[in-house]
C-alpha cells in the first residue's frame, strides 16, 4: 500500500506472483521432510507412525500456506510436529489406564523386603551397638572402627590418617568386632 492509498484500496497480487509464493512453500516444505521424519522416527522409534505424523503435520502445514505472516516456516512445521507427538502420547498414555489393576488383585509385593518392625529391630541394635559397645571401647580402637566401617575409609587411609600401622588398624577393627558380636550374642541383624 502506498502513502496515499486508503485502507480496502488495495490491489491484488498477480496470480503468478501468487502461485510463485505457493511453488516456494512447497518446495521449503519438500526440503524439510526427510529431516521431520527422522525427528518423528527417533521421537517415536516406529517407521510407521513416524511416517503419519509426517505426513498429518505437512498437510497441517498446508494451513499456512498463504500466510506471510509466518517468519520461519521450518520451526512452525517442527512446532506443529511436537504437538502431534504430545497427541500420541496422550493417547498412548489413555491405553495405559485401561491396563490398571487394583491393589487387591496384584497379589503380595516384594516378598524378600524386610518388615517394618525387622527394619526397626535392626536400627534399634545398631543404635545400641553404636551407644553401648563402640562408645565403650578404647579411643583409638573406637577411631579406627568408625574411620574404616562408618566413613568408609580404606584401612591404609585410616593408618596414615591415625598414624599407625595397617597391621595395628587390622587388630583394631577385628576388636570393635568382636566387642559387637560379643554384645550381639545369637540375635542376627
Amino acid at each position: 500500500m502506498t502513502p496515499l492509498q486508503r485502507p480496502g484500496d488495495e490491489t491484488p497480487r498477480p496470480l503468478d506472483e501468487e502461485a510463485g509464493d505457493r511453488a516456494a512453500f512447497d518446495a521449503e516444505l519438500a526440503q524439510h521432510r526427510d529431516g521431520l521424519f527422522r525427528f518423528l522416527r527417533g521421537r517415536l522409534g516406529d517407521t510407521e507412525a513416524a511416517a503419519d505424523l509426517t505426513q498429518e503435520a505437512l498437510s497441517r502445514m498446508m494451513k499456512y500456506r498463504d500466510a506471510p505472516e509466518i517468519e520461519d516456516r521450518r520451526l512452525m512445521l517442527y512446532r506443529i510436529a511436537n504437538n502431534l507427538l504430545l497427541e500420541v502420547q496422550r493417547v498412548r498414555h489413555r491405553h495405559q489406564a485401561d491396563r490398571h489393576v487394583p491393589l487387591e488383585e496384584a497379589g503380595q509385593i516384594g516378598i524378600d523386603q524386610p518388615t517394618v518392625e525387622e527394619i526397626a529391630n535392626a536400627r534399634q541394635v545398631i543404635d545400641r551397638l553404636l551407644t553401648r559397645t563402640i562408645a565403650g571401647l578404647p579411643t583409638r580402637c573406637r577411631i579406627a572402627f568408625l574411620l574404616h566401617r562408618i566413613d568408609g575409609l580404606t584401612q591404609l587411609q585410616t593408618a596414615a590418617r591415625m598414624g599407625i600401622s595397617v597391621k595395628m588398624v587390622e587388630r583394631h577393627i577385628a576388636r570393635a568386632l568382636e566387642a559387637c558380636r560379643a554384645d550381639l550374642g545369637d540375635r542376627e541383624i
